[in-house]
């Protein structure tokens, strides 16, 4: 019998068998069905055993079915054993050979472990079920899997003659890819390195008919490690790890199909694992070329994934940001790719430096319409919007910048820093056409800092406000700039102007104004300028700059108020320079230096400074003004420059001609618009020059005395008036006792004519001789001298203070200092050189 052959033996060999090429949980289900079977044939023969089926009727039942079933020579015995064969093959067969195929095909082919928990088939559903595959690398890291594979066949692919799935579904598929330094990734290795064994055919082989009705992957998990080189980095040679995953990824294709011209719909949605929601929501097609169609978004994706391959071109962190874009996805043969929709970044945050100081950032940036075709290299978009924009730039020690260090990496890619490839060619590619439609910023703040000087300086700019107009890289029109905030606490900055921001060394006109600075915070320039501190004033500022075909014409206009200078400190680079001095000729009488500074150049010129042109600029504006202040100072008043700064004296003379009382008063006029100068006059005296007129003078005072003893009275006595002679003899022969006047006047006497006795007497020469000769005898002394230089210098100071005019100078403003002796004298005057300085 049947139930004879059902032994417990037996069914321990048929278990063992099947353990060896069947999973445990394929085994379980075996394990199911033979139980089953077993039930029901000991349920036939117990009943058989205890009469309830008789034994006629079972022998005609069995006499029935071999003949009418289990004989050869029917049919319905080919189709029952047909049916049970397929049975057989589709339930226990088929499992076991694709799981026994694939796993031999990943060790032979690609040299890796696959792993495969159980393959399920049912050959009247046509369904199968492959669970818990796992694939690994060669290095024993997971490459792919997922925990359940369902695929539904179609009874109606027999009819399409074309593979017709109505559902493919990937549950918790897994994808983890990886990028290695060489450029080599996980999935591409497991295509064959030999051409040999890749060879392409000359014709390529027909892709097979198929048709997918529904392609799902729910709750799938692609993740992606990247190794980059970080070429600042101390260790260089180590890959920088880095990690992406997109989880909870559901895909949604309907009407899948490799049909030529067909495309069909593609639903895609996931969470980005450090923040961010990624979903696409169009249609797809394969063939002849790809081609896609759609609304794609990013929602909150965080940027500081992005930080790692932000570091190959500058040296910062990206503390945080996020971006979102909505829009729609074109793509196909004919363009690579469009876009066009919206995009923001919000609340970015980049920082550098080792306490990673903040260098640029803001709280929203946005654009409602952006469209970018990579086919026409094009890139267009509306107003940027930019909200609270903060940015922080420094120059270190050493002059170099935290933007010009931050992006000053190592050339990449095999190129140079000028963009050419190191084999020498120079293919660069066309440029992007970009216009923005204009830039508009809102409550913007800009903090500067210069650590170069021997005082480091900081300040800052807030409520930065203002537009761009549209920039377009494709048009020589400039874009027009209007901006506008606050400098520290009360000052104004301004920027007005047009620039070209592609080009801006070919066409470009800025107006920078700045209102209200206060100049001591500015003290550290003034340091390494002059090597001064400044302790009071404020400034108004205005730079007009024009840059046309590289050339710069530019006017700096400096209007200072109450400028007060502070100490002194020490500075390499600073100008030795009189500031005091400086500052009092360019000070008016309302406290006011007004200075325009006019600069040129060449900033296509490598060796071009900016800095240093107007650094040259305001040096050469001061030294000018300190090396000839009396050509400033007429200048004022319209005067000659070149006699304001001396007084001029006959000899022995210390009163002031006409010629320079004029010249005196326009020097008060000048000293009264500087009220912060002062003078310094050294009265002049030469004893060659001054000499003999004192002598007369002196001579002329005995004259005068003698006159007075005698009782006559003369304001300006002469020594050759003739009723002065008798006085003038004996003053003569008080000088030389031994001279006999007689004799004297006899050399002065001398005939009339050849027929006369009487002589002639020339009483007029004589005179002029006893004077002569009186003058000689005088002594001057150098106390003489010196009194005349000082009452020179007096005169003078009495015109510049003018105590009975309101004209005149405060006499505190003019110092006389000691007298100047002049070895020689030029011309038939003595010049008094004015000293000037500051009060």
């Amino acid at each position: 019998m049947v139930l004879a052959r059902l032994h417990p033996h037996r069914n321990h060999q048929l278990r063992s068998a099947a353990g060896r090429f069947f999973s445990p949980r394929q085994q379980k289900s075996q394990e199911v069905t033979l139980a089953t079977t077993r039930l029901t044939l000991t349920s036939m023969a117990h009943s058989t055993r205890d009469g309830l089926m008789p034994s006629g009727s079972l022998r005609q039942f069995g006499g029935y079915v071999r003949t009418r079933w289990i004989s050869p020579r029917r049919i319905r015995f080919w189709l029952l054993l047909l049916v049970i064969v397929y049975t057989l093959l589709g339930f226990f067969a088929v499992p076991w050979i694709l799981q026994y195929v694939a796993v031999n095909a990943a060790q032979e082919d690609f040299g890796r472990e696959l792993r495969i928990e159980a393959v399920d088939s049912n050959p009247f559903t046509l369904t199968l079920q492959i669970d818990g595959v796992a694939l690994d690398d060669i290095d024993k890291r997971q490459l792919l899997g997922w925990e359940r594979l369902f695929i539904d066949l179609s009874w109606s692919s027999l009819v399409n003659r074309a593979w017709t799935f109505e559902t493919v579904r990937f549950d918790k598929l897994l994808i983890q890819e990886e990028r290695f330094l060489s450029g080599k990734t996980r999935l591409s290795r497991l295509a064959p390195d030999s051409p040999d064994k890749a060879r392409a055919e000359d014709e390529p082989t027909p892709l097979p008919a198929l048709r997918i009705d529904d392609l799902r992957v729910q709750a799938g998990n692609v993740r992606f490690v990247d190794n980059l080189q970080e070429p600042m980095a101390a260790d260089a040679d180590k890959p920088k790890r880095v990690s992406l995953a997109l989880q909870n990824v559901g895909l949604s294709i309907k009407d899948f199909s490799l049909q030529k011209g067909t495309n069909f719909p593609v639903h895609l949605e996931g969470q980005v694992a450090d923040g961010g929601k990624l979903t696409f929501d169009g249609r797809f097609g394969l063939l002849p070329t790809p081609a896609l169609e759609g609304k794609v978004g990013l929602d909150g994706l965080a940027l500081k994934q992005g930080e790692p391959y932000l570091r190959q071109f500058a040296d910062v962190r990206l503390g945080s940001g996020t971006l979102n874009v909505s829009g729609r996805v074109h793509a196909d043969a004919q363009q690579p790719f469009a876009f066009q929709g919206s995009a923001g970044i919000d609340r970015l945050s980049i920082s550098e430096g080792p306490n990673d100081e903040s260098l640029i950032g803001w709280q929203r940036l946005h654009t409602e319409q952006i469209h970018l075709r990579l086919k026409e290299r094009k890139l267009e978009t509306d107003p940027i919007k930019i909200k609270g924009l903060s940015g922080r730039i420094v120059i270190h020690e050493d002059r170099s910048t935290n933007f010009g260090l931050v992006l000053a990496r190592p050339a990449a890619n095999g190129k140079d820093g000028d963009g050419a490839r190191e084999d020498g060619s120079n293919e660069a590619a066309t440029p992007f056409g970009i216009s923005i439609e204009g830039i508009e910023l809102t409550d913007g703040a800009l903090r500067f800092a210069d650590r170069s000087l021997p005082l480091p300086f900081s300040t800052s700019i807030h409520s930065l406000n203002g537009e761009i107009s549209t920039l377009s890289s494709t048009s020589a029109e400039p874009a027009r700039v209007e901006l506008e905030g606050q400098v520290a606490e009360y000052a104004l900055a301004r920027i007005e102007g047009a620039i070209d921001a592609w080009h801006p060394r070919r066409a470009t006109n800025l107006k920078l104004t700045f209102r209200n600075l206060q100049i001591p915070e500015y003290s550290p320039y003034t340091v390494d300028f002059a090597g001064r501190k400044i302790a009071g004033g404020t400034m108004d500022l205005d730079l007009d700059y024009t840059i046309t075909d590289k050339q710069l014409k530019g006017r700096n206009n400096l209007v200072l108020r109450d400028l007060k200078l502070g100490e002194k400190m020490a500075s390499s680079d600073a100008m030795d320079l009189p500031l005091n001095l400086a500052v009092a000729l360019l000070k008016d009488s309302d406290g006011v230096i007004n200075l325009d500074l006019p600069v040129s150049g060449n900033v296509g010129d490598p060796e071009f400074d900016v800095s240093q042109v107007i650094r040259q600029a305001v040096g050469s504006a001061i030294t000018s003004v300190i090396k000839a202040p009396f050509s400033f100072l007429a200048s004022l008043v319209g005067a000659e420059s070149e006699d304001l700064g001396k007084v001029e004296f006959p000899a022995g003379r210390t009163d002031l001609l006409p010629p320079q009382r004029e010249r005196v008063a326009k020097l008060r006029e000048a000293l009264n618009q500087r009220p912060a100068l002062a003078l310094e006059l050294a009265g002049p005296f030469s004893r060659t020059f001054d000499g003999q007129a004192l002598q007369r003078e002196k001579a002329i005072d005995i004259l005068r005395q003698r006159l007075a003893e005698a009782g006559r009275k003369a304001e300006d006595p002469a020594l050759t008036a003739e009723p002065n002679q008798g006085i003038v003899e004996t003053i003569f022969t008080t000088y030389y006792p031994d001279a006999d006047l007689e004799a004297v006047q006899a050399r002065f006497s001398e005939k009339q004519d050849g027929a006369s006795d009487e002589n002639g007497f020339d009483a007029l020469s004589y005179r002029n001789h006893l004077a002569e000769r009186i003058i000689a005898a005088q002594s001057v002394t150098d106390a003489d001298l010196k009194a005349i230089a000082n009452t020179r210098a007096s005169a003078v100071k009495g015109a510049l203070t003018a105590p009975d005019s309101d004209s005149g100078i405060a006499a505190d403003r003019v110092r006389v200092l000691e007298p100047e002796e002049i070895d020689s004298v030029d011309g038939e005057r003595i010049a008094m050189e004015v000293g000037i300085t500051a009060g």
